[in-house]
């Protein structure tokens, strides 16, 4: 096997400089003449730059750290195809946190560790001690899910979506209404954010509210406790999930409530009756998470920047007059 040549065998061959070729593998500026004669010799040797070298040279390191909080997340799915849909020369190390907020101060320094280029969060939540790591790093990074004044960050219209389905509780005039939500504790755009508004629509109409979790068999479990004691005609959940676990313990108590979730998810449509949902593109939202990403990274704006998803209600079977 011949050896491989290096960019000092290439300069000696197009007597030129060493220096000339690094701008002509840089994509510097190079005189047309010299260009040839490089290219002939790049293609005759089948020269391969050493990328990796190249990027500790720049101090450039493409290997980008992403947290996630639950791998079993639709929307977290959705987003990391996003991310990688965009992506062209960054290596992505993915670490599920399982959402612990010690696996998450455990990622953050595992990442620093490993001299990574910078970190994307997907967070359900940021503890104080979380923040204090997230500042004090030197790493370009940005979150997802809330809304952090101090960091670079995409963030879902929860507030908005709330508002949105809280005007729309009002059109079916319910008489009693579950509330199916989860710890603001665990998260705090959907536990808080995103029930304001339905709350504010529910001020003078009976409801009951009950914190589940987002793993279907709990919010099963949970749900068919609370309708086995009380009828509701209306259910709503933090997610489509949630939501679809309530459908399951009405048709085993042969109740038919409304049901409406959040999300943008296959539950919507393969669940009879198709369930009404507000939407996110979450697909969208990774790539504008990658984008924010890049320019956060590559351009170092002074301020501090923030970009907000808005989504819509749609419409379905599961809140029409009958839906069994």
């Amino acid at each position: 096997m011949n050896k491989k040549v290096t960019i000092n065998d290439i300069a000696s061959m197009a007597n030129v400089a060493k220096s000339t070729v690094s701008r002509y593998l840089n994509g510097g500026s190079v005189s047309e003449h010299t260009r040839l004669k490089i290219d002939r010799i790049v293609e005759k040797y089948n020269y391969t730059p050493n990328t990796f070298a190249q990027s500790l040279k720049q101090q450039t390191n493409h290997t980008v750290g992403v947290i996630v909080p639950r791998l079993d997340s639709i929307a977290q799915s959705d987003m990391l195809r996003g991310l990688d849909e965009l992506n062209k020369e960054d290596t992505f190390l993915i670490i599920n946190t399982y959402q612990d907020s010690n696996r998450v101060l455990a990622a953050i320094e595992k990442l620093h560790s490993q001299n990574v280029g910078g970190i994307i969060l997907l967070t359900a939540n940021l503890t104080d001690e979380i923040r204090q790591a997230l500042t004090s790093s030197p790493l370009p990074i940005v979150i997802q899910g809330q809304d952090e004044p101090n960091f670079h960050r995409v963030i879902m219209n929860d507030i908005e979506a709330g508002l949105i389905v809280g005007q729309y509780i009002k059109t079916l005039s319910p008489q009693r209404v579950l509330l199916l939500n989860v710890d603001s504790n665990i998260d705090y755009a959907v536990g808080h954010d995103r029930f304001l508004g339905i709350k504010e629509s529910l001020t003078h109409i009976p409801h009951q509210e009950i914190i589940t979790d987002f793993k279907l068999h709990l919010t099963k479990k949970d749900s068919y406790k609370a309708m086995s004691k009380q009828q509701f005609d209306l259910v709503v959940g933090a997610t489509d999930r949630i939501v679809v676990g309530a459908m399951q313990s009405a048709f085993a108590l042969k109740q038919h409530p409304k049901f409406i979730g959040f999300g943008q998810s296959f539950f919507s449509e393969t669940v009879s009756p198709n369930l009404t949902s507000f939407e996110f593109d979450f697909f969208e939202t990774g790539k504008a998470l990658y984008r924010l990403f890049v320019k956060v990274r590559d351009h170092k704006p002074k301020t501090v920047q923030r970009q907000v998803i808005n989504g819509q209600l749609i419409i379905r079977e599961s809140t029409k007059k009958s839906n069994h």
